[in-house]
Parts: structure tokens; C-alpha cells; sequence
């Protein structure tokens, strides 16, 4: 039966079936590559969150010496830290040096724990011209938990800061807090032993009036008068 509706080359209801089916998988296919997209964009940005991230960064003790500071802000631990430096890092002194080569050169820094940083004596820069560089690059190398690899790059350079109001050096604030603490309880040492002659000198003084001389006298014979008196009553008991 031919219906009266149906023109010529149109579609029968099973070829109508047949579409609807090659749609409805063709949306399924798109549904299942968009949330497999989703999926893997989620997982990659878990991964991120939960990396280690190493950075390096300036600090400053004082007004001219410059430190290094190294630090994890990720989330986990950085294993094996290896850096690459551009150019080699100068450091202050012979020991200075030795620690930086021994660590951030040559060396590695085995484990470095989320929210932790490592802090090595740089140098002392000021205004004057001097040899020792002034802007180092560095690219640190380390792995996560899971032993993926991960690499960050930092700028280290000290004219930026040039003219800046450094932030102040934590240790050097306390360092400096208990100093004077130290002080401000030795003044008060040599305070009370000041204040405790004058009292014994006010004593003394006091004591020596004839006034307290002869209060001191009269009381004394009234004492020993009520004495002799205590010992009458009760010489017959």
C-alpha cells in the first residue's frame, strides 16, 4: 500500500529508522569524544594541582647581601631538584660557593617538601660597579611522587630590585627583636639594683634620724617593762 502522503524518492519509514539510528549514534560518538576531552582536561588539571613546583627567587639580609632562596609551592614533594644555570652563579666567599656548587650546581637537592625552602648566601651587591653577574636564569629539574618529570624556569636578577623597598629578612627581624629583648632585660637588671641601693640608702638614712632613734629606745624599754612585768604575776606559779 502506497501512502497517499508519500511523493516520489521520499524516504519509507525504515529507511526513516535508519537515519534516525545513524543519528542518534553519530550524537552518541560526538557526546563520548566531548566528555572523553572533559575527562582528560580534569585529569590534567588534578596532575597540575597536584605537582610539585619548584621555583627560585631573591631575598636580602640587610641592604647589600643577596640570597637564594629555593622553594617547593606545589602541592607534593620535589625529588631529586637538579638546576642548569645561566651563567654560573658567584658567590661571596670560598664556603658560600661551596655550599651553592655542592647543591644548585653539581649537586642535587634529594627532597624538597611542599611549602619548604632552602636559602644559600649569594653575594653582596651595591651601587658600585663590581664583576660578579647580575641576572642569572635558571632552569630546575626535579620529579614527582609518581616519578614524572617536571621542569620550571626562573629569573633571578638583582637590578630589578634596585631602588625597591626590599622585603625584610624574617630571621634577621627576630635576631634583632631578642637583642633587644637581651638589652632592654639588662637595663632592667642594672634598674632594680639601682632602685634596691636607694632603698637600702633611705633605710639607713631613716634609721639614723634621732627622731626613729629615740622611737626605737622608747619602744624597747616599754617592751622590756611589760617583760618584767609577766615575769612578777607569774613568779609564784
Amino acid at each position: 500500500m502506497v501512502e497517499w502522503w508519500r511523493l516520489d524518492g521520499w524516504p519509507t519509514a525504515e529507511e526513516w529508522q535508519a537515519v534516525w539510528a545513524l543519528a542518534t549514534v553519530a550524537v552518541a560518538v560526538v557526546a563520548a569524544i566531548v566528555a572523553l576531552r572533559q575527562h582528560r582536561a580534569a585529569v590534567r588539571d588534578q596532575i597540575e594541582q597536584g605537582r610539585p613546583f619548584v621555583i627560585m627567587d631573591l631575598a636580602f639580609q640587610g641592604t647589600t647581601r643577596v640570597l637564594v632562596v629555593v622553594s617547593n609551592i606545589g602541592k607534593t614533594g620535589a625529588y631529586d631538584v637538579r638546576c642548569q644555570w645561566s651563567p654560573r652563579p658567584v658567590a661571596i666567599d670560598q664556603l658560600a660557593q661551596e655550599a651553592i656548587d655542592r647543591t644548585l650546581v653539581n649537586g642535587s637537592i634529594p627532597f624538597l617538601a611542599p611549602g619548604r625552602s632552602i636559602r644559600f648566601v649569594l653575594n653582596e651587591y651595591s651601587e658600585e660597579p663590581s664583576n660578579y653577574p647580575r641576572r642569572y636564569e635558571v632552569e630546575a629539574a626535579y620529579k614527582g611522587y609518581d616519578g614524572r618529570p617536571w621542569t620550571s624556569v626562573s629569573v633571578l636578577d638583582v637590578d630589578q630590585w634596585a631602588g625597591a623597598s626590599a622585603e625584610q629578612d624574617p630571621y634577621e627581624h627576630i635576631i634583632r627583636e631578642l637583642k633587644r629583648l637581651a638589652d632592654a632585660s639588662n637595663h632592667q637588671r642594672e634598674a632594680d639594683q639601682h632602685v634596691m641601693r636607694a632603698a637600702d640608702s633611705i633605710r639607713v638614712f631613716l634609721e639614723g634620724r634621732p627622731s626613729v632613734q629615740a622611737a626605737r629606745h622608747a619602744a624597747r624599754e616599754e617592751w622590756e617593762r611589760a617583760a618584767r612585768e609577766f615575769d612578777a604575776r607569774h613568779a609564784g606559779d
